[in-house]
Formats: structure tokens, sequence, C-alpha cells
């Protein structure tokens, strides 16, 4: 029987913020929970659930408590990545019995070598601020961990993308240091992807000798804009999360997922919009 392996990615949840749309006020706790229940729906299960930053919209305790609360309805264990969006403190004192977060560092980085494919997280958080960075600290720390393990295959999973979409205004809201990221993972065969959030839409490039992902939001979405703007409005595009299965046979493939119920599927319908 082939030794498969099953990681889900959500992300940009924004807990504690509703947003109003001509046809109602949605609230993105609600869009979590249409989320958590997709993925325990699906079959089999992933053996893991990779939570890719901005758990809170502003951050505070009340809202990680609520999603705390939702969380220990997976049916499997799940990991934290930190967005600009998190406190580092509020998530380590909440969600306490995630002992792999305290790092002896003020970053919440980590590796976890129990499972077939190796997960290894690295923190872009720049406190004050929504673009992210990857400076020498965290750097080093990246290639001492992938120094540690260069035969297993592994995924790297953070929050800001590593690479330039092509829609200057997630652009603008980027990350720092992605030269310097780029270099190192260059030097590893062995890294077979590299996933994060944070632009709320999808996309895939091939990147420094791995594949790099932009996971849509488990929220709500930005419009694809490839023009200068000042801002982007949400849109209640249909929620998604991403799902890797790892086959030792074939390689890592990537499954973009839908959150909510769609009789038709999505290519048939929209979302039924909500009641005022």
């Amino acid at each position: 029987m082939k030794n498969l392996f099953t990681i889900a990615q959500i992300t940009d949840l924004h807990v504690g913020r509703e947003i109003p749309f001509p046809s109602g006020k949605i609230a993105l706790y609600d869009q979590l929970v249409k989320a958590v229940e997709s993925v325990n729906n699906l079959d089999p299960l992933p053996d893991v659930l990779v939570v890719s930053g901005d758990l809170a919209n502003h951050g505070n305790e009340k809202d990680y408590k609520r999603v705390h609360g939702l969380f220990s309805t997976l049916k499997m264990p799940y990991y934290i990545v930190v967005g600009n969006h998190d406190q580092r403190s509020s998530l380590r004192s909440i969600f306490s019995e995630h002992t792999y977060m305290n790092t002896g560092s003020e970053y919440i980085q980590y590796a976890l070598d129990d499972y077939p494919v190796r997960i290894v997280v690295i923190d872009t958080l720049a406190v004050g601020s929504h673009r992210g960075l990857m400076d020498k600290e965290r750097l080093d720390w990246l290639d001492m961990a992938l120094a540690q393990e260069k035969e297993k295959p592994t995924i790297i999973f953070m929050h800001h993308p590593p690479f330039e979409t092509g829609m200057p205004y997630p652009d603008s809201l980027g990350m720092d240091g992605k030269e310097e990221l780029g270099a190192i993972i260059r030097k590893y065969n062995n890294v077979e992807a590299v996933a994060s959030g944070h632009t709320h839409r999808e996309a895939a490039l091939r990147w420094n000798g791995t594949v790099a992902y932009t996971t849509p939001s488990a929220s709500f979405s930005y419009k694809l804009e490839f023009h200068d703007v000042d801002d982007l409005d949400p849109l209640m595009e249909p929620p998604a999360y991403r799902v890797f299965r790892w086959d030792p046979e074939v390689g890592l493939v990537s499954h973009l997922c839908f959150s909510g119920t769609y009789e038709y599927g999505i290519t048939e319908g929209v979302p039924v919009p909500p009641e005022n």
C-alpha cells in the first residue's frame, strides 16, 4: 500500500472582521466555520492542517479564543504560522498547548520531522507593518534547519509570498528579503514547495528550483488586479484552501479546494448571497 501523506492549508482567516456587502454583512468567523467543516469532511482526512497566518484580524485574544475553540473540532493535528495581522505573544498564550511555538526566540519558526514530508515554518512578521520581512537572523535559522535534513522531501510554509505576483497592490504589501531567501532555497533540492497566503488569491510560480504557491483566503478574496490602485475592495468569491498530496512514486501534487456548499459545482453557479 502506498505511503501517502496529505497536508491541508488554510490561510487568512481574519476572524473578528465583518464585511458589508450589498446583499448583507458577512462575519468572517462564519466563513471559518465552513472551512473547518469542509476540511473535516475530506475523505480521506488530511494527516495535518497548516494554518498559514492572519488567524484574527486585529490579533486580539477574544478572537484567538474563538478560533481556538473552533479548531478543537478539527479531526487532525494543526500547526500555526504567524501572519502580519497576528500577535506572537497572544498566539503563544491562547494556543499554549502548541509548545512548538516556544522556540526560545522572538520568532515562531520550527521544523516538524515526524512525518513522511518534513514541514518547515518560517516567521515573516514585521511588527507594525503589513509587509513581511526575512532578516539575517531568520534566514540563518532557515539555512541551518534545511541543512539538518538534505534528503527528505520538505515543504516550507510562510505567510507572505516570496515572489512578485504581478498585482501591484498586493506586491506593495509583499516581503523584504525575497532574494536572500531564494538564494537559500536554491541550495536545497529537496524543497518540494513553498506555500504562503497573504494575497487572498491563487498564484503559483516555478521559483529558485521549487514551486511557490499563494493560497486563497478561507474567508474572502480580492480582485485579480494588474493595474496600480490605492486599495482593493473585498470580494465574496468562494473561499478556498489547498491540499498537498505526497505520493513517493509521483511527488507532490497540489489541489485547490473550495469550502461551502455548491449543489452543481462552482462552474454551474455562484454562492447563494446572505439574506438582508
